[in-house]
C-alpha cells in the first residue's frame, strides 16, 4: 500500500481528526486557538491604546487640561492590563494541558490502531519502514496541529495589523509586504528542504539508532557480551558516522541559507529604516501624531514579525508532507485478512482440525513454503510437530491462527471454513505459546492474567503459576505476585530465560483454551522442571486440542500423535513407537539427538 499524493489540506484535517475529534478532545484545541488569537492580538491593541494615551497626554499638557481629563483611557488601559493578565495565563494553562495530555492522545491514535493491523503486516518491509520513521518523527505530526493554530491565530492578526497600518499610512503595509517577500522565498526554498532533508532521512535515523539503542539499554544479558567483546566502541564509531552524513548534509544547508538569509535581512532592515524615517518626517509635517507614531512602529514591526513566522510554519507543514502522508497511510492501513461471521458452537470437548491439499507460499516468493498439506485431528487430540529448521513448522501454525491463507486447499475447524469464522470468537478459544514470547515488564501477576483478561481471579493465577513450576519463584519475590519484573522499576526483579518462559508458559495456561499451541515451549526449561510442566498438561488437557512445535524429543515423544513435517509436506505421522521403528527422518533426527 503506497504513500498516496494527498492534499496538505486534507492530511492535516484527517491529523485533526484523529488527535481531536475521534478522541473527543476538539476542545483542548479551540480553546488553544481562540487564547492563542486573543494572545497575539494583545500587542497590537496595546499599542493603539498607549498610542492614544501618549496623544491625549500631548494634547492636555498643551492645552492645559487636568489630570482627570485621562481619567477614560487610563482606565480602559487598566481595564486592558488585567485582561491581558487573565488571557495569558488562561494561554499558559491550556498550552500546558495539551503538552501534558500529548501522550495520551498519541497512544489512544496510534496504539488503538497498531493493535487492530494483522501480524503479518509487521512481516512486511515498506510498512515495517513507514512505521519506523512514523515511531521516529511522531513529534511532528502532533507538532503540525500546533503550527496550524499558530498560523490559524496570526491570519485575523495580520489582516487587522494590515489594515490599522493601511488606514494611519497607506504605503507602509505594502512596505512591510515587500520586506518580507525576500525572506518567504528563502524560507520557502531552505525552509522545506530541510524538513524534506529530515523526511527522506529516516532509513538514516533507523540505521543510526540501530547502532547505538543497545547501548543506551538496561539488558543486562546484552551489555555484558558488549563488555566482554568490546564491541561497544565500534558501534558507537558506526553510529557517529551515520550521524555525521546526515548532520554534514543539514548543516550544509543551513549555511546556505542563512548566508542568503542574512541579504534578505540586510533589505528587511533598510526599510524598516526607510518605514521609522518616513514616520518621524510625518510627525515633524504634522501629518502623524506622536502616539500614532508609536502604534504604527510597533503594528509594522508585528506584522512584518508575524509574516516571517507564519510563512516559517507554512515551510515546515510543506516540508514534513511526506510524513504526513505516512502518518495517512498508516493510520488508513488495511488488512487483507477478511473476518467471517460464523462463531463455533459445540466446543467444550475441544476442536477438531482439518487441513484438506493446503499450499502456501509468502508474498514476494516464488517457493512453496507448504505443498499439499493434509491430516485431520479429533477433539482432545495430542499433537507433536517435528521437522528440520525451515520444514514449515511454525508456518503451519500461522496458517492454524489464520495470520495467512493457504493459496490453494482449505482449513476447517470443527468442519467450518477458517475463513468464515468470527476471528475474535476463535481466538478466544486459543491459547498460545510462541518461541519469541513477551517479556512484559509488568506485574507478574499481570503477566499471567493477559492471558485472559475476562476475570482476574486469584486463584486461577495462581493455579497456572504452579502448573508452570514458576509459583514457588513468584512467591519469594518482595511483593510476590505484584512484583514488576524488571529492574528499571525500584524494587522490580529480572527473571532467567528458563523463568520467564515458565511466566510464558503459566499464561498460555490461565487461557482455559480449547486449542493450546506450544511453539518451542521449554526450549530454555530444566529437564526437570519440563516435565513436571508436561505433567500438568496432560492432567489438565481434557477437553483441549492441543499442538507442541519442538526440536525437544523428550517432550516430543510422549505425545499421543506425531506429524514429521519435511520440505513443505507431512512424511511420517503416527506414534513414538511406530515411527521409530519405520527408521524413517524422525528416527534418525531422534537418534542424532538422544545417542
Amino acid at each position: 500500500m503506497k504513500e498516496k499524493d494527498t492534499n496538505i489540506f486534507k492530511l492535516l484535517y484527517f491529523i485533526y481528526k484523529k488527535f481531536y475529534v475521534e478522541t473527543k478532545y476538539k476542545w483542548q484545541m479551540w480553546s488553544l486557538f481562540i487564547l492563542t488569537s486573543l494572545k497575539n492580538i494583545y500587542p497590537l491593541v496595546y499599542s493603539y491604546i498607549l498610542g492614544l494615551l501618549i496623544d491625549a497626554i500631548t494634547i492636555g499638557y498643551n492645552s492645559g487640561a487636568s489630570f482627570e481629563s485621562l481619567h477614560s483611557i487610563i482606565i480602559v488601559a487598566i481595564i486592558f492590563t488585567f485582561s491581558w493578565v487573565l488571557i495569558i495565563n488562561l494561554f499558559k494553562y491550556m498550552e500546558t494541558v495539551t503538552i501534558l495530555w500529548q501522550p495520551y492522545l498519541e497512544d489512544e491514535v496510534y496504539l488503538k490502531k497498531y493493535i487492530k493491523i494483522e501480524p503479518k503486516t509487521y512481516e512486511n518491509p515498506e510498512f515495517a519502514n513507514m512505521k519506523s520513521s512514523l515511531d521516529w518523527n511522531a513529534w511532528a505530526i502532533t507538532n503540525s496541529l500546533s503550527y496550524i493554530i499558530e498560523i490559524l491565530s496570526a491570519i485575523p492578526v495580520l489582516l487587522i495589523s494590515f489594515w490599522s497600518i493601511y488606514r494611519v499610512v497607506p504605503v507602509f503595509p505594502f512596505l512591510g509586504l515587500l520586506a518580507v517577500t525576500p525572506t518567504a522565498l528563502i524560507i520557502k526554498r531552505f525552509g522545506k528542504k530541510i524538513w524534506n532533508i529530515w523526511s527522506d532521512n529516516g532509513d538514516e535515523k533507523i540505521k543510526y539508532s540501530s547502532y547505538k539503542s543497545t547501548l543506551w539499554g538496561t539488558d543486562f544479558e546484552s551489555l555484558q557480551e558488549i563488555y566482554i567483546f568490546k564491541y561497544g566502541k565500534y558501534l558507537i564509531e558506526k553510529a557517529k558516522e551515520i550521524n555525521k552524513k546526515f548532520t554534514t548534509k543539514l548543516q550544509k544547508n543551513h549555511k546556505k541559507r542563512y548566508t542568503w538569509s542574512l541579504l534578505t535581512d540586510i533589505l528587511s532592515a533598510a526599510v524598516t529604516i526607510f518605514v521609522l524615517i518616513y514616520s518621524i518626517k510625518l510627525v515633524f509635517d504634522g501629518q502623524l501624531t506622536i502616539g500614532m507614531l508609536t502604534f504604527v512602529l510597533s503594528a509594522y514591526r508585528q506584522f512584518t514579525g508575524d509574516m516571517e513566522h507564519t510563512l516559517y510554519r507554512i515551510s515546515i507543514l510543506l516540508g514534513n508532507k511526506k510524513l504526513l502522508s505516512t502518518f495517512h497511510s498508516v493510520l488508513n492501513w488495511e488488512n487483507t485478512i477478511v473476518n467471517g461471521e460464523t462463531k463455533l458452537e459445540d466446543t467444550d470437548s475441544g476442536l477438531s482440525i482439518e487441513f484438506k491439499n493446503v499450499w502456501f507460499k509468502y508474498d514476494r516468493s516464488k517457493v512453496w513454503v507448504l505443498k499439499g498439506i493434509s491430516f485431520s485431528v479429533n477433539k482432545d487430540d495430542d499433537i507433536a510437530i517435528v521437522g528440520k529448521n525451515g520444514a514449515g513448522k511454525t508456518t503451519l501454525i500461522k496458517l492454524l491462527l489464520r495470520i495467512y491463507d493457504p493459496q490453494k486447499g482449505e482449513i476447517l475447524i470443527n468442519g467450518i471454513n477458517i475463513k468464515e469464522l468470527d476471528l475474535d470468537d476463535y481466538y478466544k478459544m486459543v491459547g498460545i505459546l510462541s518461541q519469541s514470547f513477551n517479556r512484559l515488564s509488568i506485574t507478574a501477576s499481570d503477566n499471567i492474567y493477559v492471558g485472559d483478561i475476562k476475570n482476574e481471579n486469584k486463584e486461577d493465577i495462581v493455579s497456572a503459576a504452579k502448573k508452570a513450576d514458576i509459583h514457588t519463584y513468584i512467591s519469594q519475590l518482595p511483593y510476590k505476585y505484584e512484583t514488576f519484573i524488571s529492574r528499571e522499576i525500584k524494587d522490580g526483579m529480572q527473571l532467567s530465560g528458563g523463568q520467564w518462559q515458565k511466566l510464558a508458559i503459566a499464561r498460555a495456561f490461565f487461557r482455559d483454551a480449547k486449542l493450546l499451541i506450544l511453539d518451542e515451549p521449554t526450549s530454555s526449561v530444566d529437564s526437570i522442571s519440563e516435565e513436571k510442566i508436561f505433567e500438568n498438561l496432560r492432567e489438565n488437557a481434557d477437553y483441549m486440542t492441543t499442538f507442541i512445535v519442538s526440536h525437544r524429543f523428550a517432550t516430543v515423544r510422549k505425545a499421543a500423535r506425531i506429524l514429521v513435517v519435511d520440505d513443505g509436506k507431512i512424511v511420517e505421522d503416527g506414534k513414538h513407537k511406530d515411527l521409530m521403528s519405520k527408521n524413517g527422518l524422525y528416527s534418525q533426527m531422534y537418534n542424532k539427538q538422544v545417542g
